[in-house]
């Protein structure tokens, strides 16, 4: 499968379809989509696959249907030059592209001809992007007050904007922080290569379009070069979806076709060569799936994120891709303990780690191919041991294949609703 967060989307379907809620409270509608699609297909990965594909053709569709509503009667310019984007968007990241769809039929309605009707529509249009996905939503507001302000106020809005790492919480509990200064274009560029960096370089080269939000999406864009949030989590899918809508303004000549061309091989290029930016390793998964599903103690499992999504919807066990925390452990069945499995160690090297008094670190230890399955408590006392003798494998033992940090806050809240 491709995509860090799709099986996922499986568990909350699968949720819907056995329990009629949600695993976890949402109020997106797209898991009910999914659900819709599993009724037909059964909650395989081929129905995950089917709802993957049906978003890439949803999120194509409204970016061409956008670009209609903003230049009728140009059909010769219906192509939208999305590059490999869109299935990068529609395959990772499926709620907001749902939701992306909605935002640009949206500005398609509003940004061109302004009737009553066609605002009227737009502003529904954009209930519904609201409604799919609230960050979406947001960023729909914020492109709109970009292209509502006159551009003389660009440069002072910039500025403002250099700030903001500094008055973000330093906390990482809150669900907005600024964890480091480090630059969005960079860390864009160590997850996706220069496929990024040429789209983003010709969001701005492109000059054949003079339309005000255009410009608003172009400054937008400019702004995303400072840190303002976490990038992984936040700037890197707002970039994106500027790539994407940005294709709406793009006419079809040879010079754009050209563009798109290499674009698109550099896509290709740094999916192969970097799959894991885009998906787990999951054909590493399923031995320890089926060995660790299989151990009646197991109350509670922790692992990393993509494993435990991969986890739940196979075999429909519990799995926490945190440290567990007093929720958690409460939680937790009686006569069941917690385990983990371990990714990125050696099964020899923990095998034969000793504590003060020369005993074994790890009384339960076995070797599951990709990962190691120890007990949770022997687990933290390694961690401590690690710590006192100030080792270098610490930084393999607090990574995110081993989760160290307990949940967030707002994670917690959400699981308690």
């Amino acid at each position: 499968m491709f995509g860090k967060d799709i099986y996922w989307y499986g568990v909350q379907a699968l949720s819907l379809l056995e329990k009629g809620e949600l695993h976890s409270p949402d109020t997106s509608p797209v898991f009910h989509l999914l659900a819709f699609i599993f009724y037909f297909t059964g909650p395989t990965e081929n129905g995950l696959l089917v709802f993957q594909i049906v978003t890439s053709i949803w999120l194509y569709f409204t970016l061409s249907l956008a670009k209609l509503l903003l230049y009728p009667g140009q059909t010769r310019n219906f192509f939208v030059f999305p590059s490999l984007i869109l299935l990068v968007l529609s395959f990772s990241y499926p709620k907001q592209s749902w939701a992306l769809g909605f935002l640009v039929l949206s500005i398609g309605c509003y940004a061109n001809e302004k009737s009553i009707l066609r605002v009227l529509i737009a502003f529904l249009l954009f209930l519904f992007a609201f409604w799919f996905h609230r960050f979406v939503g947001l960023f729909g507001v914020g492109l709109f007050f970009i292209y509502l302000m006159p551009k003389r106020f660009y440069p002072w809005l910039f500025a403002i904007s250099i700030l903001v790492p500094f008055i973000l919480a330093k906390d990482p509990d809150t669900r907005f922080y600024s964890g480091s200064l480090s630059f969005p274009l960079i860390e864009a560029f160590k997850l996706a290569g220069l496929a990024i960096l040429f789209d983003w370089i010709f969001l701005f080269l492109r000059s054949e379009n003079s339309m005000k939000m255009r410009q608003a999406i172009q400054f937008l864009g400019l702004v995303l070069l400072l840190p303002l949030f976490h990038f992984a989590d936040v700037q890197y899918r707002i970039l994106l979806s500027l790539l994407a809508l940005g294709g709406v303004w793009i006419k079809v000549n040879i010079r754009n076709t050209a563009i798109f061309i290499i674009s698109s091989l550099l896509w290709c290029f740094i999916i192969e060569a970097k799959p894991e930016s885009f998906r787990y390793s999951y054909e590493d998964m399923l031995n320890p799936a089926i060995k660790t599903s299989e151990k009646n103690e197991i109350g509670l499992l922790v692992a990393h994120h993509g494993f435990c999504e991969y986890y739940h919807f196979h075999f429909n066990k519990e799995c926490l891709s945190w440290k567990p925390d007093d929720l958690a452990i409460g939680e937790l069945p009686k006569g069941k303990q917690i385990f983990r499995l371990v990714s990125g160690f050696r099964y020899e090297n923990l095998k034969n780690t000793r504590n003060e008094n020369n005993e074994a670190m790890f009384s339960t230890l076995e070797n599951l191919g990709k990962y190691l399955l120890v007990r949770e408590d022997d687990w933290n006392q390694y961690l401590i041991w690690l710590e006192k003798h100030n080792s270098k494998k610490l930084g393999y033992a607090k990574s995110w294949k081993n989760p160290y940090r307990l949940r967030p806050d707002f994670l917690r809240e959400k699981h308690t609703k």
